[in-house]
């Protein structure tokens, strides 16, 4: 008898812990399902004039020719709705979609595997695929939704600031995936 209890013991401790376990798994999907942003969100301050020569058409063509199909550029424009919804909630006007802001989205995106940061795997700046509409970045990795990916943003303080900035009139994002894994880019213009 007494070895059949210290069995059911050493049983009933591991189903606890297995059920603490379990728990904790939960709590950590819940909260962050998979995805991350990255330390920071970048940004530059607005120019005084107007840039000359607004977009090189190699890097809109090449950004253009790096979407990955239909379904991930929906994705990218409800992420945007939602971002709009967001700035509403706040009394600032919508952003408006920019189809080269996108393309530059999608030149970043598809250099996040190799480097998730806001530095460019060359060692550039992040602006650098574009610099003269180029004004603020968010990135995040590994969400797959549209809610999912902007909830992360709006739950950083500085990505949110992005967002909720005053001064951005357009906004262009970008989706990569790889292995698997889905790479964002939001960029940000005043133009």
């Amino acid at each position: 008898m007494k070895g059949r209890i210290k069995v059911d013991r050493k049983l009933a401790i591991v189903g606890v812990l297995l059920i603490i376990c379990l728990a904790a798994a939960l709590v950590m999907f819940k909260g962050n399902p998979g995805g991350s942003v990255d330390d920071e969100a970048a940004t530059r301050s607005r120019p005084k004039t107007t840039p000359a020569g607004m977009v090189d058409p190699n890097i809109i063509s090449k950004g253009t020719n790096s979407w990955q199909g239909q379904n991930y550029i929906n994705t990218a424009k409800s992420a945007l709705n939602l971002v709009n919804q967001q700035r509403a909630n706040n009394g600032l006007a919508a952003l408006q979609w920019d189809d080269s802001l996108a393309a530059c989205a999608m030149i970043r995106a598809t250099e996040l595997p190799a480097a998730f940061s806001h530095t460019r795997p060359d060692g550039t700046d992040w602006f650098t695929v574009c610099p003269n509409i180029m004004y603020g970045e968010n990135l995040a990795q590994g969400y797959t939704s549209a809610d999912a990916a902007v909830n992360a943003w709006m739950n950083s303080t500085m990505h949110r600031e992005n967002i909720l900035k005053a001064g951005f009139v357009s906004c262009g994002i970008g989706i990569y995936e790889k292995g698997g894994k889905w790479y964002w880019v939001q960029e940000f213009g005043y133009y």
